[in-house]
């Protein structure tokens, strides 16, 4: 049986939320059962970039990861206590996470023993709990930089932002700190993680050729 990993990085784990890499450990061995699915939940809670390439080793590649879930919050955009991590640097730590990952030979034979980092942009915050801290303006300018980097590094993209700013009411996505998804955004992310989960595993593990780009990949 082969030995797949997956690891959710960033900040993912919500009390008494069911998140989608809870679901995902929960469920995927009943849909792919010739696969030995050894699922982490690398939680940074309330972190930037700039902490999630610090704790980059000991948190995801120590896992030796076939797929990385680079879970990306609004805290880069954040403007409270100075915080703010400025475009050009969220750019650099975002690119230096994935060509990171990709250096680190996880030995298992798939994908040529490179892992396979897939980017999620952050959820619309609700600005009416944000205020000026966050808003959905500026936090636009970080998710058009997580796309262009996964255009450019051939990287599997969820865009959360625009499938969330979509809906009709987005706000119920949201939890109640303004920027945290629910219950029901977990709900969401956990389908949309499965449908790329289909594009890069088959029965036999994770597909071996990232080399080509779906183009609708990167429409959005």
């Amino acid at each position: 049986m082969i030995r797949t990993t997956i690891v959710g990085y960033g900040e993912i784990s919500v009390k008494l939320i069911e998140t989608y890499i809870y679901r995902l450990d929960n469920h995927l061995s009943t849909y792919y059962p010739a696969i030995s699915w050894n699922i982490h939940n690398a939680v940074l809670k309330g972190t930037t970039t700039k902490e999630m390439l610090r704790y980059l080793t000991d948190k995801v590649l120590v896992y030796n990861p076939n797929i990385v879930f680079i879970n990306l919050s609004s805290n880069d955009s954040c403007s409270i206590s100075n915080n703010l991590i400025s475009l050009t640097q969220f750019e650099e730590n975002l690119q230096e996470i994935i060509t990171s990952i990709r250096a680190h030979n996880n030995r298992t034979g798939l994908n040529g023993c490179i892992p396979i980092p897939l980017l999620i942009t952050p959820a619309p915050v609700n600005e009416a709990l944000t205020g000026t801290s966050r808003t959905n303006n500026r936090l636009k300018q970080y998710v058009y930089v997580i796309k262009e980097i996964a255009r450019n590094y051939n990287c599997p993209l969820i865009d959360l932002f625009h499938i969330m700013s979509t809906k009709g009411d987005y706000m119920e996505y949201i939890g109640d700190d303004g920027y945290s998804i629910s219950q029901k955004g977990h709900d969401l992310l956990y389908d949309l993680v499965f449908i790329e989960l289909t594009k890069l595993i088959n029965y036999q593990g994770v597909l071996k050729d990232r080399d080509i780009v779906r183009e609708d990949e990167f429409r959005n």
